[in-house]
């Protein structure tokens, strides 16, 4: 694909270059996080849901100089909001499995019940890193972006395990190591606007 045939694209691409300096979580930010009606969802989950990725701000604010900030939870646990794993990291990046808990829930779940959120320091959706970690984790059900303005994405699978592999591969064909950010950035463009083909439902 030839992004300067594609200006609406160009013009994400200076918009995400403008936005990628890090924000500062404040308590406006946190208190705006919406109630989002998550697909399949149930409303008293979907009220957890808020809460988890408010205290994902609350974590990231308090003891992470906003960084990057990941939970894990399992929905179908007793008591979500006080059983969750939190891996706390740098700016630019997040190792989910490095924290205890979450690398216990996410291999070892046996059921698509667990719920990953987590804070980017800037205010752009999903990374590709971020898209390659739910691909490769068919137990997550849902993978969660929380601004650190307060806005959120979120990318949750249904079925077609197969179909969300093939697509991912797609996307990122002919992409290396030293690949320009420009072309990671399209490749998780055009992943999230296709992922409803792969049974993906994305907000």
């Amino acid at each position: 694909m030839d992004i300067s045939d594609k200006p609406d694209t160009l013009k994400s691409l200076e918009m995400a270059k403008k936005r990628n300096k890090k924000v500062y979580i404040t308590d406006i930010a946190i208190d705006k996080v919406p109630l989002i009606e998550y697909y399949g969802f149930t409303d008293e989950q979907n009220q957890i849901m808020q809460e988890l990725a408010k205290n994902v701000l609350v974590i990231s604010k308090e003891g992470n100089d906003s960084n990057e900030v990941a939970l894990t939870c399992d929905l179908g646990k007793p008591d979500p909001l006080h059983n969750f794993g939190v891996a706390l990291v740098t700016e630019h990046d997040v190792d989910v499995l490095s924290d205890t808990l979450s690398n216990h829930m996410i291999v070892s779940s046996s059921s698509v019940a667990v719920v990953l959120l987590h804070n980017h320091p800037s205010t752009q959706t999903f990374s590709l890193e971020d898209v390659q970690f739910f691909v490769q984790h068919p137990m997550l059900e849902v993978i969660v972006v929380v601004s650190n303005q307060g806005t959120v994405h979120y990318l949750k699978r249904d079925k077609d395990y197969d179909k969300v592999v093939v697509l991912f591969k797609d996307c990122i064909q002919g992409l290396t190591r030293n690949s320009p950010s420009s072309k990671v950035y399209m490749a998780t463009l055009t992943f999230l606007a296709k992922c409803s083909e792969a049974g993906l439902y994305y907000r």
